[in-house]
């Protein structure tokens, strides 16, 4: 892993480990406060029950987050057999009990038939998805009757982790962005005829973020503002797999200014890149770009 060092605060990644019991937007306000922070946003929220990976993006590593095109996340998490809570973790209220307990070769067949590939999932109604506007977990405090529309999902490996022991099961699941792990132990207990609710969430990968690589949030606090540096990651380490040119600085100072470059000289980009290419300069992001009819389209370009 390499990290970003100066003698100023620098932008690029933090992957912060975030422990239980606080939510995404406290710890983008603990850094904010801490470092005095004015431009930082987090990619993929996690529940305050929930614990793991919490990419954190500053300054114009910010401007990168609606590009990551590797947004599968990989998950353990536990389902407790037996009971429905309204928030589908053991937060909530218990809704619904069943004394069935699941058989491991059930739970394994149900996986195989319903929780592969592409499915519709509906989010719990303790969720951040709107309704008419408003989050669903305000209309949910209220008790106000909805229903939240189901949204496809991919599923790309789901496994147990260990049999059922002392009504509960551990599982991993590697899915897409948007899916709710709290939902996939809701559905996935019905399918079984019983119930059940996710406890001991943790995101273990988030796109190239992962716990080995991952930061304590405390320690992050208690570093010095100088040493924050040591924790960065480059601005463009969540959309490194992207394919990338440099350009000599005359040619980035006009991409920069918000101009097109023709690319004739640059063939290494070829002519297959229908989508998105990084652009740097002395090996620093200067733009993120498509092509044109021969030119270079800045379409972000990168302050450093």
């Amino acid at each position: 892993m390499s990290l970003c060092t100066s003698s100023h605060i620098n932008n690029g990644w933090l992957n912060i480990y975030k422990d239980r019991g606080i939510s995404s937007n406290d710890v983008l306000k603990k850094l904010k406060r801490k470092f005095s922070l004015k431009k930082l946003g987090h990619y993929g929220t996690l529940d305050p029950l929930a614990s793991g990976v919490l990419p954190i993006a500053i300054g114009e590593a910010t401007k990168t987050i609606n590009f990551i095109n590797n947004n599968f996340k990989k998950y353990s998490f536990t389902i407790i057999w037996g009971k429905e809570t309204d928030t589908c973790d053991a937060e909530g209220k218990v809704i619904k009990k069943s004394s069935v307990r699941p058989k491991v070769k059930d739970i394994k067949l149900v996986i195989n038939q319903h929780f592969t590939g592409i499915i519709n999932q509906k989010p719990p109604i303790f969720s951040a998805v709107k309704i008419n506007g408003v989050r669903a977990y305000k209309l949910a405090r209220k008790n106000i009757k909805f229903e939240t529309k189901p949204k496809k999902i991919n599923i790309i490996d789901f496994n147990l982790r260990e049999n059922i022991v002392n009504n509960h099961t551990k599982f991993r699941i590697k899915c897409s962005s948007g899916t709710y792990i709290r939902s996939i132990a809701r559905d996935l207990s019905n399918k079984l005829d019983t119930f059940g609710y996710a406890e001991n969430i943790i995101r273990e990968e988030n796109s190239f973020f992962t716990t080995q690589n991952s930061i304590n949030l405390n320690d992050i606090l208690d570093a010095d503002i100088n040493d924050l540096n040591k924790f960065l990651l480059p601005v463009d380490f969540a959309i490194k797999n992207y394919p990338s040119i440099n350009l000599e600085k005359k040619y980035s100072d006009i991409l920069k200014a918000g101009n097109v470059v023709y690319i004739k000289r640059y063939k290494e980009i070829g002519d297959n890149i229908s989508d998105f290419f990084l652009v740097k300069s002395n090996k620093k992001l200067v733009s993120i770009a498509n092509l044109e009819k021969g030119y270079i389209i800045p379409r972000r370009n990168f302050i450093n």
